[in-house]
């Protein structure tokens, strides 16, 4: 993702990857069973967790070095809401209160359109270069 052309696409590539990462995070941190040193040292969901979360960070340094701040950080946000979400609907049983599911869907969709929205639009841009009317030219006085 680092090597792709065009800083708009590198920069959303590592955002997205840096999300993934996060999620991963999020993930595991709900599947480690409980705190107890042996339980830590023994589940491969804590070996999960760190490596996703140093890959996450280095991947969103490299994000915000190379591009937008805006992109990669809307990029991040779908890459740590989306994968997550369908893990934890589909393999961890997670469910919204009765009757509420359709305005979960809309409050998450409309998550997800405004970060799209942010990469698409979000970048306010460089301002425009004076022309060479703007310029004010200063008065000089030769003083002998």
């Amino acid at each position: 993702a680092g090597r792709l052309p065009g800083l708009r696409v590198r920069s959303a590539a590592l955002g997205l990857g840096a999300g993934l990462g996060f999620g991963v995070v999020t993930l595991a941190v709900r599947l480690i069973p409980h705190l107890s040193p042996g339980a830590i040292v023994t589940d491969p969901a804590t070996y999960a967790l760190l490596l996703a979360g140093g890959a996450g960070f280095l991947l969103l340094t490299s994000a915000l070095q190379h591009g937008s701040v805006t992109i990669a950080t809307a990029a991040m946000v779908l890459g740590e809401t989306f994968g997550p979400a369908i893990v934890g609907v589909v393999a961890l049983g997670d469910r919204t209160r009765p009757g509420l599911a359709p305005l979960g869907v809309a409050g998450y969709g409309l998550a997800v359109l405004g970060a799209l929205a942010l990469v698409r639009f979000g970048e306010g841009g460089a301002p425009p270069d004076p022309t060479p009317s703007d310029h004010v030219h200063p008065v000089t006085v030769d003083i002998h």
